[in-house]
């Protein structure tokens, strides 16, 4: 007779590699939301660097639309010894002539210190400083190291220390700021400090203060506010120093540069998202962007193109700026330069930029930030549903696997009985 099989059914069912099998296509829907929303991420991506490129461009335009822009000033000085420097509120015209007398200098002071400098050490020093006020200061004992340790401990503003020259050790005394509010004396020692350098202001005249004119001292070497917003420093002692405010051009073209700058900057962010293949490829609202943009230069100031004042579109749509034609033509006529660069270009670009921000990307990135939050809960709602169909059918072909397991026992034990009992009848027969 023969063995007892149930065909077809098998423990040998490669179980883990069906089911991955399975959960692959039904992980097809998921696999196309993760697609979308990889586009959608590159497509706010390069949302918000547009964005990025329109407000630097209005910060530059806004910048040479500031009446301080166009009121930047800059001294001059006639002689190589001072250097000058406009802060703000300097009037371009103004000037000044003066001699410089003397440089700010810092007190200096030694005693000789070949051996203790002070015979009674516990009964200190006293420092004076330039308002009078006295500074007691203990030593440790008498000698120059101590009294230069005290002194430096006491941040009284004056550098103690041993200088060994070639007639010997000096303690030696150094106000840490020049002018005459740095001068002091020093009581207790038992000999009188030597004053090599004596604490002065710097000082400079305007006219002969004996007919007339007047001084100017400064504790520093640097001078504030002779001129209203000036600032300059002397660096010897000389006359007939000229210090002259007038306009500073290239202040101005630096900032219409900067305008410049930006304006390709956003011009070529825009060509780079909307160009053949890329993400905003056909984009009809960014695609305006660009267009406006170039149409503002073309445009120029209405009676005027902007190479007036230096600024020129290229054949490739770039911008282009000559800081040599704008100097001629601020030069020229200074308010016809503020008026077509201020008004004309830096007016309309902020107002596009921020028009172009406001109402067109902004936007545009909210919507894409909102689908793309969309798209990931979708996402994580297919991770969960995904589990639960990979949960049901690992139980299912594991119930699958005990069953056939089961069934193979079964089958076993039947063909095993099946052959006992032909097993027997064949002996029955013979």
């Amino acid at each position: 007779m023969s063995a007892f099989a149930i065909s077809g059914l098998s423990s040998g069912i490669d179980t883990a590699s069906l089911i991955t099998q399975l959960m692959t296509v039904a992980a097809q829907p998921q696999t196309q939301l993760k697609n979308q929303l990889s586009v959608q991420q590159n497509v706010l991506t390069a949302y918000q660097a547009i964005n990025t490129k329109l407000t630097a461009l209005q910060t530059a335009a806004d910048a040479v639309k500031q009446a301080g822009t166009w009121a930047a000033t800059k001294a001059v000085s006639s002689s190589t010894s001072v250097v000058a420097s406009t802060t703000t509120g300097a009037t371009s015209g103004s000037a000044t002539t003066f001699d410089v007398i003397r440089l700010a200098t810092a007190q200096i002071s030694t005693v000789a210190a070949t051996g203790a400098v002070v015979a009674s050490p516990p009964n200190g020093i006293d420092v004076v400083d330039s308002a009078g006020v006295t500074h007691h200061l203990a030593l440790a004992d008498g000698s120059a190291a101590s009294v230069a340790t005290a002194v430096n401990n006491a941040s009284l503003g004056i550098r103690a220390s041993v200088v060994n020259t070639d007639s010997g050790p000096l303690l030696q005394f150094t106000s840490t700021a020049t002018g005459a509010a740095g001068a002091f004396s020093i009581n207790g020692l038992d000999t009188a400090p030597q004053t090599l350098v004596a604490a002065r202001d710097a000082q400079i005249a305007v006219g002969d203060p004996a007919a007339g004119g007047y001084t100017v001292s400064s504790s520093s070497n640097t001078f504030n506010n002779v001129i209203p917003g000036v600032t300059f420093s002397v660096g010897a002692v000389t006359s007939g120093v000229t210090v002259s405010v007038s306009s500073d051009a290239s202040a101005i073209s630096d900032k219409l540069k900067a305008l410049v700058d930006a304006a390709n900057a956003a011009l070529g962010e825009l060509n780079k998202d909307t160009g053949k293949g890329a993400v905003l490829e056909s984009n009809y609202q960014i695609n305006s962007i660009t267009n406006s943009v170039l149409s503002t230069i073309s445009r120029g100031t209405g009676s005027a193109s902007f190479a007036s004042i230096g600024v020129q579109l290229t054949s490739t749509g770039t911008l282009t700026f000559d800081a040599n034609a704008f100097a001629s033509a601020y030069a020229a006529d200074p308010a016809k330069a503020q008026a077509s660069a201020a008004t004309s270009l830096a007016g309309a670009l902020s107002s596009l930029a921020m028009q172009s921000s406001t109402q067109v990307v902004s936007p545009l990135i909210n919507s894409g930030t909102s689908q793309v939050g969309s798209l990931n809960k979708q996402i994580a709602d297919w991770d969960t549903r995904l589990d639960s169909q990979r949960t049901a059918m690992q139980s299912k072909y594991t119930a699958m696997e005990v069953a056939l397991q089961k069934l193979q026992s079964t089958s076993s034990y039947l063909t095993s009985a099946l052959s006992a009992i032909s097993k027997s009848n064949s002996s029955s027969d013979n």
